[in-house]
């Protein structure tokens, strides 16, 4: 047993929510062209549950992103139908919908380039862009 009040690890050091600051999580994969979550990606949305139901004040928005292959139009509805479908799992799970929002991005923004310099295609870019991210509205 430890005799001090203070836990001295970084595996387990929690820094707050801050309000609209936007956390990815990581591993939400979805089927090429569709909006159907995964297994491993219910598996990350638990964790997403826990926080939730641990903190019943909190609220969120989900939002999805996808690369820009395809239309400005299709990735904007694929992203939108990405998000609900995260929502949706947490209402399974008995998360008040009122908690939460989704939102789609489709390709607006990227945080790597879809292309390289030279105008060649940028696999592990467009990877990094296709994430499903939540903020904090509300704690």
């Amino acid at each position: 047993m430890a005799k001090a009040d203070t836990l001295i690890s970084k595996d387990y050091c929690i820094s707050p929510f801050r309000i609209n600051i936007p956390i990815v999580l990581d591993n939400v994969y979805y089927e090429f062209n569709s909006a159907e979550l995964t297994e491993p990606s219910k598996k990350v949305l638990d964790a997403l549950f826990i926080i939730m139901d641990d903190n019943p004040e909190m609220e969120i928005e989900l939002g999805a992103h996808t690369d820009a292959i395809g239309t400005d139009e299709y990735n904007q509805s694929l992203s939108e139908r990405r998000a609900q479908s995260c929502v949706d799992y947490l209402i399974s799970k008995n998360i008040a919908a009122a908690r939460m929002t989704a939102k789609g991005y489709g390709e607006k923004v990227p945080i790597a380039p879809n292309t390289l310099k030279n105008g060649k295609d940028n696999p592990e870019g467009r990877t990094k862009n296709r994430r499903t991210e939540f903020k904090v509205t509300k704690k």
